[in-house]
């Protein structure tokens, strides 16, 4: 190869080369960007529109009705599904993978124009490319305080326009959200009896108020020279311009709004509250920008934080300001950065451990430091020098691709073994080491470079797939071709260079390569059996083939067993489908839904009673925040955690650990809660903690459950959840399937299995309805839009939207009675007085019945039609498939039994339509024509053609591709310890056969016929050497393993090694590779075993029936 010959000529050039490609890598890893996992093309687009006051199903009616009406006709679409509450519609859209989310968004857009129109007060609709059923928030920040007397949920206003806009600006965040405040609102507190006496309606007070309340622009005029901008102002500035407000003048005289209201500036009534280690505070959540690092954006705001915590910062200047007998500080509750860091530093030693592995390997055969050091040279050059192929990519550094540069560390020195073997092959024929360099690496050139192409080849087919899990494939895809291609070049310019600079004829005596005899041991100790063990292996291996080859019987009966011995132990060790792997976060989310219509002075009572289970583990770790010293005092701090039982009804057994962090929130008549270990191996010991706590009389009729937060939240609440939609047009029979359903499903995975979609479709929520007397109203003067007003102002109010203006910022307006906040507020709407045009005073039951009526608390549409949807979690370790199988086998049994009404549709999506997605891109649908279209088909296929070209054959790569099926063989195996491991292994995250695991297999296929290339490529080479003097193809078969056995077992080890950390060492991040590690080093040993007896046997029939001459193959050259 002219290439070789260059590099030896050329020393300096190829040194420069090194350093500059060292100098790229890291110059590449000061800018790649650092994440937990790699990016997935979100296809979901989200519309929340906001309506307050509005009954969930005015939502629906007149806000979510109207949008899918025209949503539905935007291309593209795979699912749309919306859900309609009190306050609130949201509804998501789903595209097809792949879809350009910018043109989909403007569609989006486009179609909301056409909605004919929203009622009064309804707020635009706001749209995000964030799946509302998948965020991930990376920080969670309270806002706390010492003074314990002091609201913080008074300080939203402060932390909008003081704190919100500097954490906004911070490069990589995205969006920063806040939860637990309340924004400052001037209330009009009006006397009902006050307002009738002096025969004023409410819809004339409203009018009143809307005239008096406006700005109003003029334009310009000129004057002199310059022009003079006119403007009429009439904005209310302050509470005491509100009540100086003329409502009317009649011959009494003027009635201001002070005669029959008071005006307060406050605060928006509490909807939602949040709460850290028993502290009640609002709370900043943050959300990454695409693309982002994630380390590097948590360290910008943690010093924007400490910035703002330091002594005389934003924080204390506010303090003084309001008066506070203490501080405010920042504190962080969650941090997603330390399952990261954890998991990067886990994998980084893991690379260093498969390092000294690979080299402790070499040393064993080479037994030379100078030679180890030479090909050590591939590993810092091809997998620095990879992290610049991943930067011109767009790809980031995280777990996945880190994993893959794992792997790459014992793959990419195999190429190097190879040239390296057989330039000490040609040392000890005497050359010297310029000519041996060039000889050896020139020879098994054509072998190197098949070896690497088909390694490559194999991932292309994998990385068309635009499914979800698919993209999970690309980075350590990329990671491990751009490896193995540079391992490449290494092998063929910088091996042969320095070892014709650096080797020695003595570096190959020491190694002892000499093929022709077998030497008598020398010693006694284990190292020398071992050393005397490889050294006779060659020759014991190449005479079972000469014997093997001698008799076609054995032949016959040894490819026999060979393939009846894969297709059993196949079938017995595969193993059910599952997603993808669920990891091992350090972080227990439970979630919690009271009865419907619970206020939220119960929820907090709720709350605090869960916390009163809780504290004692907190309590057990270190205090995280000054407001926790101060509410202490000098009481000493004691460990009090008790046992909790597992699951309801047995003995406590299970001592949680201490709790880092924990944080509660109740929000839209919901709860959650989540809590962060300080022993990261036990964060599973929480979820009995969290379960406990929520049951029995500390929440009473509440559905609560706890679960370990997945890495990849696909599918529902939970993250891994196979959807259940049941939908149908009316919500009765929709609603009595789905219960069901979800009583089956609870009776056999029990009572934390499913979580509902309403969650309280079964318990409808309480109405008070005014229904007006059109015939009254008549007699009176009044129409039913009074009887509206009525009812609002004695509810939650008549709001004026940012109709106040404060500080320059405008704010809400309230007009409401004074007996809605009273003690009784429900008597106090039934007896309200009210006027009358007429000049009478009456009450709404003059006008209006009222009757008590329930109604749904939340209402979802699944493709517009009416819908419950059963969110099932699998219990942990049952595969995904399985799992699907039995939820199918539950709806055709309550199909048969009429539990499931006719005419009502079951269908499954979330993880299970995302498995089936993925399982059908790479292993087809099951037909013919899906099968040879699919990836795993499309990617044995290009490494069979790749094995054409390269050897000019199509008869030849056959018997190389018959070690694919041996490879799958030892994968199944390598998966099937692991999985038991895990099972034995409380703590262990269960390992099946995943996504990621899959790609071991696609892996394999690339990697485990390098062996096989190795021989015949030897043969082939042999046979053409006529100074070989072989009488026929067995011999060259023969001598051909001889020769080829120490560099198979030297590049299998090396990676064995590499990978083999991987496999072993659990910690963050760990279940991510760990199953993708076990198929690749089973398969590894298994096949390298197999094929050192299969392929020679096979290739012995191969050159008996086609008798081939002593051609020299293309590969060769």
């Amino acid at each position: 190869m002219k290439i070789v010959d260059y590099c030896i000529r050329q020393p300096i050039t190829v040194a420069v080369c090194i350093g500059l490609s060292l100098m790229a890598g890291a110059m590449a890893l000061t800018s790649v960007p650092v994440q937990m996992k790699p990016e997935v093309d979100s296809v979901v687009i989200s519309i929340s529109t906001f309506w307050e006051s509005a009954s969930a199903e005015e939502i629906e009616s007149d806000i979510v009705e109207e949008q899918e009406k025209v949503l539905s006709d935007v291309g593209g679409l795979v699912s749309l599904t919306s859900n309609s509450k009190a306050g609130q519609g949201v509804v998501r859209l789903e595209f097809e993978t792949g879809t350009d989310l910018e043109a989909a968004k403007a569609d989006v857009l486009q179609k909301l124009d056409e909605v004919p129109g929203y009622p009064e007060a309804v707020l635009k609709p706001i749209v995000k490319d964030v799946d509302p059923e998948s965020v991930d928030y990376i920080a969670w920040v309270g806002l706390a305080c010492t003074d314990t007397k002091f609201d913080g949920t008074t300080l939203l206003d402060f932390m909008e326009r003081r704190i919100k806009p500097r954490l906004n600006r911070l490069e990589g965040v995205a969006e920063v959200g806040i939860r637990g405040g309340r924004f400052s609102e001037l209330q009009i507190r009006v006397d009902p009896a006050a307002l009738a006496e002096r025969g004023i309606t409410w819809a004339q007070l409203k009018a009143a108020i809307e005239n008096a309340n406006k700005n109003f622009s003029a334009g310009k005029l000129v004057e002199g020279k310059s022009d003079i901008r006119i403007r009429a102002t009439g904005r209310f500035e302050s509470a005491e311009s509100v009540m100086n407000m003329i409502v009317r003048r009649d011959e009494a005289g003027p009635v201001y709004l002070r005669n029959v209201a008071e005006v307060i500036e406050t605060y928006k009534e509490k909807t939602d509250w949040a709460r850290a280690r028993g502290h009640q505070m609002p709370f900043f959540n943050f959300l990454l920008q695409r693309g982002g690092n994630l380390i590097a954006t948590m360290d910008r705001i943690k010093a924007e934080i400490a910035e703002m915590n330091a002594p005389g910062g934003v924080l204390a200047q506010h303090a003084r300001q309001l008066g506070i007998k203490g501080e405010l500080e920042l504190v962080q509750v969650y941090d997603a950065t330390t399952y990261v860091r954890d998991a990067i530093k886990l994998v980084q030693s893991n690379i260093v451990y498969g390092g000294i592995l690979a080299t402790f390997t070499l040393m064993f055969f080479l037994r030379s430091l100078r030679t180890i050091g030479i090909i050590a040279l591939a590993i810092p050059v091809s997998v620095v020098a990879a992290i610049v192929v991943l930067v011109a990519l767009g790809r980031s550094v995280n777990i996945i691709s880190l994993a893959g540069m794992a792997f790459a560390v014992g793959m990419v020195v195999d190429n190097a073994i190879v040239v390296i073997e057989n330039i000490f092959r040609h040392l000890e024929m005497g050359k010297n080491p310029r000519t041996a360099a060039h000889d050896g690496a020139t020879e098994v050139g054509g072998a190197v470079v098949a070896s690497t192409i088909t390694t490559i080849a194999v991932f292309f087919p994998i990385l068309m797939i635009q499914e979800t899990a698919a993209q999970l494939f690309k980075d350590i895809a990329y990671a491990i071709m751009a490896a193995v291609a540079l391992s490449l070049l290494v092998s063929l310019t910088v091996i042969p260079t320095t070892a014709a600079r650096f080797l020695r004829s003595r570096d190959a005596k020491a190694a002892n390569w000499n093929e022709s005899e077998v030497r008598p041991r020398k010693g006694w100790g284990p190292l020398v059996w071992m050393q005397h063990l490889v050294h006779v292996l060659p020759h014991f291996v190449a005479n079972v083939v000469a014997g093997i080859n001698r008799s076609w019987l054995l032949r016959v009966v040894v490819i026999t067993a060979f393939a009846v011995g894969t297709i059993l132990g196949i079938r017995m060790l595969m193993p059910p489908l599952d997603y993808l792997p669920i990891g091992n976060r350090n972080l227990v989310f439970g979630l919690l839904t009271p009865p419907p219509g619970y206020n939220l002075d119960q929820l907090t009572k709720m709350g605090q009673r869960v916390e009163t289970v809780i504290r004692p583990a907190w309590d057990a770790a270190p205090d995280q925040y000054q407001v926790e010293s101060v509410t202490r005092g000098d009481q000493p701090k004691e460990d009090r955690r008790v046992k909790v039982p597992p699951f309801p009804g047995m003995e406590p057994s299970v001592m949680p650990p201490p709790i880092e962090n924990y944080f509660l929130v109740s929000f839209e008549g919901r709860m959650f809660h989540g809590a962060i270990s300080t022993d990261k191996r036990r964060v599973k010991d929480l979820i009995p903690l969290l379960n406990h706590a929520a049951g029995g009389h500390n929440a009473p009729d509440t559905i609560a459950f706890a679960f370990q937060m997945p890495l990849f939240r696909v599918g529902g609440n939970t993250g891994s959840a196979i959807k259940i939609d049941i939908k149908g047009r009316e919500l009765d029979p929709v609603s009595g399937s789905a219960q069901a359903i979800m009583l089956a499903l609870i009776g056999k995975f029990g009572p934390y299995s499913v979580n509902p979609d309403p969650t309280n479709f079964l318990i409808p929520s309480s109405e008070l309805r005014l229904k007006p007397n059109d015939r009254a109203l008549f007699k009176v003067g009044l129409t039913r839009t009074d009887i509206g007003l009525a009812a609002q102002a004695n509810g939650d109010g008549i709001l004026f939207f940012r109709d106040y203006e404060r500080n320059g910022e405008l704010r809400d307006m309230k007009l409401i009675s004074k007996h809605s906040i009273a003690e009784n507020p429900i008597d106090a709407i039934l007896n309200a007085p009210l006027a009358t045009p007429t000049g009478h005073v009456i009450d709404l039951r003059t006008v209006a019945s009222v009757e008590r009526v329930l109604g749904p608390d939340e209402i979802r549409h699944v493709d517009r039609s009416r819908a419950v949807t059963l969110q099932y979690t699998p219990p942990p370790g049952l595969p995904l498939e399985t799992a699907i199988d039995q939820v199918n086998e539950i709806v055709a049994s309550l199909r048969q039994q009429g539990a499931i009404e006719p005419g009502i549709d079951v269908g499954l999506s979330g993880s299970a339509g995302k498995l089936n997605e993925i399982k059908t891109a790479l292993l087809g649908d099951g037909s013919i024509a899906g099968t040879f279209l699919s990836s795993m088909f499309l990617a044995f296929l290009v490494v069979y053609l790749v094995l054409v070209v390269l050897f000019q054959s199509w008869s030849s790569p056959i018997v190389i591709m018959l070690t694919v099926p041996l490879a799958t063989l030892g994968g199944f195996a390598g998966l099937a310890i692991v999985h038991q491991w895990s099972v034995m292994d409380h703590y262990m995250p269960v390992q099946n056969l995943d996504m990621l695991s899959i790609l071991g297999f696609v892996l394999l296929a690339g990697v485990v016929v390098n062996n096989a290339i190795l021989i015949i490529h030897q043969t082939f080479n042999f046979m053409a050497d006529p100074k070989r003097h072989l009488e026929n193809p067995d011999q060259a078969i023969v001598a051909s393993v001889r020769t080829r056995v120490r560099p198979i077992l030297m590049s299998t080890l090396t990676s064995v090694g590499g990978m083999l950390p991987l496999v072993l060492l659990p910690g963050a991040g760990s279940e991510l590779y760990r199953g993708l590690g076990a198929v690749v080093v089973g398969g590894l040993l298994i096949s390298t075993i197999f094929t050192l007896i299969l392929v020679p046997a096979v290739l012995s029939i191969f050159f008996a029936a086609f008798k081939p001459q002593k051609p020299s193959p293309e590969v060769a050259s």
